[in-house]
This record gives structure tokens, C-alpha cells and sequence, in this order.
């Protein structure tokens, strides 16, 4: 596998590309916005937040840089006993697209440290559209703690947990489970980082110890868009994503009544186009 890197400098913008994909550093002139400079280079606004440390989207300053990948796409630096495979279903796309995005064979070695780029343009290519529910799953992983009384793992006391914990690695992507109107983000106590997305009907989904926010508030979504990364944060024992339902009187609602069968978490077409496997890690 062959792989080189190119820096050009422009008036306002360093490219250096890398195998399969480029990072460009855009330079903060006066008047530009951050709409602005997704709209030039055809990126995301997700994106722009994803790749730099921006809290406040309506805030950047002259002269700041503006890191930003060509093609559109996200970042993912693989863990420990993380395969392709598993990278792939975390993006919800297929192990043969990843390879060919990164320029890589079926037998290379991936290791912990090493990023790989999944562009949007395969991002959710596999995703299980819901019918008869309304949700999607915002992220692939395995049920760590269901809806209902448990034991709470940090206090060890009986509570009622109004969400669903899903365990994924840390830093996988988190997508919005329906469309709907961001209307939270930042801090909030032990959900740690959060984001609050607000459904036509009034429904809200939550979604909870992000270690990134990748979404701002007022910002409107689709259903599989990009809102951030799973993290810890808050009171979590281990990286996975609270995802909590509440109803148009705020009342939670048990997650899985809403969202498809567990063994549609994750679906994908055969090559051949013929076939559908499903299932899990």
C-alpha cells in the first residue's frame, strides 16, 4: 500500500493531502462565516465542528484556522481490538467501502492510533430505514443497560433509568434517530455532554455522554445525520451512549418500543444486491 502526503499553500488555505483524502486549513477572513466556509468547500457544518474545537458556530475569529477534509467525511482513530469490520458497522456502511475509501486491502494490519477516514458519502449507505417504528438506531453497538429500575452502577442504589445504554467504542459516531430541531447542547450534570433533538410532534430524543458535540442549537437534522461522538462523560462507567425518548408531556418512553428489532440494528445488502445479512458484532 503506497501513501504519500502533499502540502500546497494557497492565499487562505493549506491542502495536505493523504491516502485516500485530503485535510485543508481554511485561514478566518473578515466576513466569513462558518456557513460561509461549508458552502465554499462543500462540507457539512457537522463536519467543521467535528474537525475543530468550536464551541459557539457563530463565533470564529479572524485568522483562526479551519481544518476540513476533502471529500466531506469523518475520522475514526481505531481502539484496541477494533476490526474494519466493526469500524464499518459503527458508520453503518460496508467493510469493502471502507477499504477502498482508505486505499487499503483486506489483509492490512489496522492498529490502535491509526485513523481511518469514512466519507459521507458511504456513511448510513446500509442504514435500516425504520417501518413500522419511528426510530432509527442513533448508534451500533450492544444494550449495556436497558429502560426501568436498576441498580445504578456508580451509587449502587435502586433508580429508574429512563433511557437505553448502548456500548460502542469511544469516539464512534452518533446519528439523530428522527428529524427534528436541535434545541440543547453542552453540559448537563451526570448525562454529561448532551444533545436535545425536538420532533415535529413535540417528541424529544436525547442523547448523552458525548465526549463531542457536532450539532448546534437551532440547527435542523435528518433522520441519520451527524450530531457527535460517543464519549464518557458525566457519571458513566465506560463509553456508550444514553439514548432517552420522551413524549410531547416529557414523560420517558421505553426506547426499544421505538425503535426497530435488535437484530436490525444493523443491516446491509450482499454485494450481489440479492442478499441481506443482519446481526450483530
Amino acid at each position: 500500500m503506497k501513501s504519500f502526503i502533499l502540502i500546497v499553500v494557497l492565499t487562505t488555505a493549506i491542502v495536505v493531502s493523504c491516502t485516500g483524502y485530503m485535510l485543508q486549513t481554511h485561514v478566518v477572513q473578515p466576513g466569513d462565516t462558518l456557513y460561509d466556509i461549508s458552502r465554499k468547500y462543500n462540507v457539512g457544518i457537522s463536519t467543521l465542528l467535528d474537525f475543530n474545537n468550536i464551541d459557539d458556530p457563530r463565533r470564529i475569529q479572524v485568522g483562526e484556522r479551519i481544518v476540513l477534509p476533502q471529500p466531506d467525511g469523518l475520522l475514526y482513530e481505531v481502539k484496541k481490538d477494533d476490526t474494519i469490520n466493526y469500524i464499518a458497522k459503527m458508520f453503518f456502511t460496508s467493510t469493502r467501502d471502507v477499504l477502498n475509501a482508505n486505499n487499503m486491502e483486506y489483509d492490512d494490519i489496522i492498529v490502535p492510533g491509526q485513523r481511518i477516514f469514512i466519507p459521507f458519502s458511504i456513511i448510513n449507505k446500509y442504514q435500516y430505514i425504520p417501518v413500522q417504528v419511528r426510530f432509527r438506531w442513533p448508534v451500533y453497538g450492544v444494550i449495556s443497560s436497558h429502560y426501568g429500575w436498576r441498580i445504578h452502577p456508580i451509587t449502587n442504589q435502586e433508580s429508574f433509568h429512563s433511557g437505553l445504554d448502548i456500548a460502542v467504542s469511544e469516539g464512534a459516531p452518533i446519528f439523530a434517530a428522527e428529524a427534528g430541531e436541535v434545541i440543547f447542547t453542552g453540559l448537563n450534570g451526570g448525562y454529561g455532554y448532551m444533545v436535545e433533538i425536538k420532533h415535529d410532534d413535540g417528541t424529544i430524543t436525547k442523547y448523552a455522554h458525548m465526549s463531542h458535540i457536532s450539532v448546534y442549537e437551532g440547527q435542523p437534522v435528518e433522520m441519520g445525520s451527524f450530531i457527535g461522538r460517543v464519549g464518557t462523560t458525566g457519571f458513566s462507567t465506560g463509553p456508550h451512549l444514553h439514548f432517552e425518548i420522551r413524549n410531547n408531556d416529557l414523560r420517558s418512553v421505553n426506547p426499544l418500543s421505538k425503535l426497530p428489532a435488535l437484530d436490525l440494528m444493523y443491516v446491509i445488502k450482499g454485494y450481489d444486491e440479492d442478499n441481506t445479512s443482519t446481526g450483530g458484532k
